[in-house]
């Protein structure tokens, strides 16, 4: 593991994790510190002349008069201020713009209320995941929730890497940062992005998960992670199919899709009630009935298709859901996911047999 490099959280500012932190917080407490400076100068000066000059009796107040030295001098020597605090705003700003030649570049989509993140490798996750000391460019676009919804703004913070950027609606905006520090870090959404209306149908345990609001909760539970980790973790990480770390279990690697990038709609434990989606416990192999009538087999192709089309093929309650299609997902992520539904599914062999089956071709 690389030794973490950075510094710890001050009174106001959080710990900082990237090569940016210090600048901006350099920059921070220079504006903060002159502020106080002005701030007890000026109060303590109307103090002294509220005291010195206040109305007393048989005293005739003089007509005011002007000080054209001392009014030139306070006029004129802030911008001396003002300049140096634009240089260093201005050279902080252009250092966050232009990414290095050999920065890593990384996919965020934003939707209405979720991350996608999609790797050098193609591999898609909901949380992100980068190496340490080592430039990395985050190439962001919005993306409409369902085909019913538009794409809206949002924003891309990190608080301990000291970035932020808007991602707008027809058009791929982008910063960088190098991160300095092992780690998790938070992921925000800065820019309100609109509340689901199906939030007050929902309880407050089904909108919280380990204290974090879920995407379901609208704008405020717009969470993601950073995870920045050793150059040998990445290599691992980023490459092509299933991560060492499972040994070959893809029950256990759709499990951890699953809890990325379905929770913050769906349950799989049985008799548990349905949030803004279906309930998929015992779901796989089960005619699965459709808006507007008829009904389906959940079969391996009908899963394929729910995940990469999933207005194609609506569970009947659930049409107003507008779940956001995952073809962004390589097909051994949703083939991962598939095999994790089938295992959780009393019928579900077969569909896992055809899976096993087409990774031995």
């Amino acid at each position: 593991m690389n030794d973490q490099t950075g510094y710890d959280a001050t009174i106001q500012l959080p710990e900082g994790a990237s090569t940016l932190a210090p600048h901006v917080d350099s920059l921070y407490y220079d504006i903060y510190w002159i502020s106080v400076a002005f701030f007890v100068a000026i109060v303590g000066c109307m103090v002294w002349f509220a005291y010195r000059f206040r109305r007393k009796k048989g005293v005739k107040s003089k007509p005011p008069g002007h000080h054209t030295a001392l009014e030139l001098f306070w006029t004129f020597s802030p911008l001396l201020l003002l300049g140096y605090m634009f240089h260093q705003g201005f050279d902080g700003f252009m250092r966050m713009s232009i990414a290095p030649e050999n920065a890593l570049n990384i996919r965020a989509e934003a939707r209405q209320w979720s991350w996608t993140f999609i790797h050098p490798s193609g591999r898609t996750e909901g949380e992100m995941t980068v190496p340490i000391h080592r430039p990395v460019r985050v190439i962001m676009s919005s993306h409409p929730r369902g085909a019913s919804s538009p794409a809206v703004l949002h924003s891309f913070f990190v608080p301990a890497l000291r970035v932020k950027r808007d991602i707008v609606p027809g058009m791929y905006t982008s910063l960088w940062f190098e991160a300095t520090r092992l780690g998790t870090y938070d992921i925000y959404c800065a820019e309100y992005c609109g509340l689901d209306p199906i939030r007050g149908e929902l309880t407050d345990a089904q909108l919280h998960a380990n204290g974090r609001p879920l995407p379901s909760s609208g704008h405020s539970g717009m969470l993601s992670r950073l995870h920045v980790v050793s150059a040998e973790e990445w290599v691992e990480f980023d490459r092509v199919g299933i991560p060492a770390r499972f040994n070959g279990d893809h029950v256990a690697w759709g499990e951890e899709i699953f809890g990325q990038h379905c929770t913050a709609c769906h349950v799989i434990e049985a008799g548990q009630p349905a949030t803004v989606g279906p309930n998929l416990a015992n779901v796989v192999g089960y005619d699965q009935p459709l808006a507007g009538g008829g009904s389906h087999m959940a079969d391996l192709d009908y899963m394929r298709e729910s995940i990469r089309e999933p207005g194609a093929a609506i569970v009947a309650g659930f049409e107003s859901a507008a779940m956001p299609s995952f073809s962004s997902l390589p097909e051994a992520n949703i083939d991962a996911l598939i095999q994790y539904l089938a295992s959780r599914s009393d019928r579900g062999a077969e569909v896992i047999a055809q899976l096993e089956a087409s990774r031995q071709e």
